[in-house]
């Protein structure tokens, strides 16, 4: 595993030195360029697969994932549309919020819009994963008429869960208890790369497989200065305070009637749901209505079987994206101030 310094720029601190692996080739041939694009409070960083020359498809990660996550699916799909991957914000090589601040759902949603006038988008092409999907979701449901089609893998909207307030108050205290993590000068716990790869696997019912963990610790670890051999995550430990969102159902339900444009979905028949299973139904079942063309598909695998088995969902992905691929692309292709190199 190779290592390169990577400074993370907090708005209202000095440069934060980081070290990270870098995945130099992808699992099958497409190349792709890293790259840095600037937004208010830093950069977000990310991997801009070609063709580079037109508007890519924008592909937002999971909860606590990178870039990396779309690794092995990328290659797999149509060779004529570029994508651009990125780290959001406090994952993988991205900016971490400034101290004292919180991450919200529409911290990503700004990420898109951002990205989307610093390249002069005239539509944005959306693939998400878990947050990375509902955070496309919230955005189409902002601004429907800015974009041209959808793809959400294995979640869809935000999750109402019932008597969400009662948690509201733990996760307003481990605010400030990760908070203090930010600027400590204290090294965070380390671990074996074997213990990392048990951590990244065991989420969401061990989601990933072990052989495929390295696609998401890759970017989110540095070795240790204090023990030799070890590792420490480096994503923001504020990302683990908890769901904030109180949107209910009844809104979710009001908001989704926006999203007339084409939709994708792919949902693992084993993973869970986070909430009600009849909260989920009740807005595929309105999107199916006022869709243009609402794909929905049950995949076999786990949370992240795009990751595992990108060959099970590619294929359909691929006719999707053949069908609704008919907007303008010719501007909004990658710039050379936005492309560094992590070699």
């Amino acid at each position: 595993m190779s290592f390169r310094k990577t400074i993370f720029i907090n708005s209202t601190s000095r440069p934060k030195i980081y070290y990270a692996s870098i995945r130099k080739v992808s699992s099958v041939k497409r190349q792709f360029k890293e790259v840095e694009i600037r937004v208010p409070w830093g950069f977000v960083a990310g991997k801009w697969w070609e063709p580079y020359d037109v508007r890519p498809i924008l592909a937002l990660h999971g909860w606590q994932d990178n870039c990396q996550t779309f690794d092995r699916l990328i290659p797999l799909l149509n060779n004529n549309v570029g994508f651009l991957a990125i780290d959001l914000p406090g994952h993988g090589y991205s900016s971490h919020l400034p101290h004292g601040m919180v991450y919200f759902a529409l911290h990503y949603v700004m990420v898109i819009k951002s990205i989307s006038r610093d390249f002069n988008w005239s539509k944005v092409s959306l693939l998400g994963h878990s947050l990375g999907a509902i955070t496309s979701f919230l955005y189409s449901t902002l601004f429907p008429a800015e974009v041209d089609f959808l793809m959400c893998l294995d979640a869809v909207k935000p999750m109402a869960t019932p008597h969400r307030f009662k948690y509201l108050s733990k996760s307003i205290e481990a605010f400030f208890k990760y908070n203090e993590f930010v600027n400590n000068s204290t090294e965070p716990p380390s671990y074996t790369i074997e213990e990392i790869e048990a951590l990244v696997a065991k989420p969401n019912k061990n989601s990933i497989d072990l052989q495929y963990t390295k696609y998401i610790y890759e970017r989110n670890i540095a070795p240790s200065k204090l023990h030799p051999g070890k590792y420490y995550f480096t994503r923001d430990p504020r990302l683990k305070i908890g769901n904030l969102n109180t949107i209910n159902q009844r809104d979710i339900v009001e908001i989704s009637q926006q999203l007339t444009m084409p939709i994708f979905i792919a949902k693992s028949k084993t993973s869970s749901y986070f909430e009600p299973k009849e909260n989920y139904y009740e807005i595929v079942d309105i999107l199916k209505r006022v869709s243009a063309d609402c794909d929905f598909n049950y995949v076999d695998g786990t949370h992240h079987f795009h990751l595992n088995n990108p060959e099970c969902v590619a294929s359909i992905m691929t006719n999707f994206i053949r069908r609704h691929n008919t907007e303008e692309r010719n501007i909004g292709g990658i710039k050379k101030d936005v492309v560094v190199d992590r070699i």
